[in-house]
């Protein structure tokens, strides 16, 4: 039957159904022509693909996010209104590289732009170089005391951390939640980035929208703050990795290189924590996490 096939995957018999079995999307005739043209719209090449050709490599070696435009999505950086945006603040340590940090802020109509981001990891590679310790937590915390006390109205309205902050030094009976806490700054476990979920926020994010004089993207970049131009090279350059096995046994992988990211991880906590304007007055309810000490 056109449009459909079988094969062996680790020992199960799976039966694969492509569109063209159905007669009225057939790419053959002129329903399954127009059918074709519709759903296509709004669909990146590498999904089509993979969801509709059933295509196993589509992703292979291909950008995670294609989306992004120095054209668009990189601004002129401006000073935030105090009280029309809503701060959020998204961290990615590490026991081996530095300690990431990135900053987005929304407003009351639902746009995002990153203001300012943080990852010295070229610092820490200099005081390697000159035999002295790298960045501790308390450094780390002196900065973002800075940025928040600066005129550029970064103060975060909320903090998110990985996960993984709570395990990195769990043989020392210490996590970074904890050090951060110690210097008063104080973190809340991001969600998962399970299924690269994430990564789809951001690309979602970075996606232009309509508007009655034109459009633009959900989520911009200061140009030049920080190290934003790093988190844009990071998205930019962020590939998922390379499949050379053979699909015909198995499904390919969809895993992304493991190269610079940390800035990207940031933001994909922020987003996956779903970020809303806040209107000024508006009290915060902290989750209590240690009910002894009623915090």
């Amino acid at each position: 039957m056109k449009g459909c096939s079988t094969r062996t995957v680790n020992g199960w018999t799976v039966n694969r159904v492509h569109y063209s079995a159905d007669p009225e999307k057939d790419p053959a005739t002129e329903a399954g022509k127009k059918w074709v043209e519709d759903a296509q719209r709004g669909v990146r090449k590498r999904d089509w693909r993979q969801e509709y050709e059933i295509d196993y490599r589509a992703r292979s070696g291909q950008p995670v996010f294609p989306e992004i435009d120095e054209n668009i999505h990189k601004i002129k950086p401006f000073i935030l209104a105090p009280g029309a945006w809503t701060v959020y603040l998204g961290a990615d340590p590490h026991p081996r590289t530095a300690h990431a940090f990135v900053w987005l802020a929304i407003n009351k109509f639902g746009e995002k732009v990153v203001p300012w981001s943080w990852w010295p990891q070229e610092q820490n590679d200099e005081l390697e170089g000159l035999g002295k310790p790298r960045l501790t937590v308390a450094d780390y915390a002196k900065r973002l005391k800075l940025v928040d006390k600066s005129g550029l109205n970064l103060e975060p309205w909320r903090s998110v951390m990985d996960q993984a902050g709570k395990i990195f030094n769990a043989s020392e009976g210490v996590d970074y939640f904890q050090k951060y806490r110690e210097e008063n700054v104080y973190f809340e476990p991001a969600k998962k980035n399970r299924d690269l979920s994430g990564y789809d926020s951001i690309s979602e994010a970075l996606k232009l929208e309509k508007f009655e004089d034109g459009e633009y993207p959900g989520l911009t970049i200061m140009e030049g703050c920080g190290d934003n131009d790093e988190l844009f090279r990071q998205l930019r350059d962020l590939r998922f990795r390379e499949w050379r096995g053979i699909v015909t046994d198995k499904d390919a992988p969809e895993e992304v290189e493991q190269k610079k990211r940390h800035l990207v991880d940031c933001l994909s906590y922020i987003l996956l924590d779903g970020p809303e304007f806040v209107p000024i007055g508006k009290q915060r309810n902290y989750p209590v996490q240690y009910p002894k000490i009623g915090w």
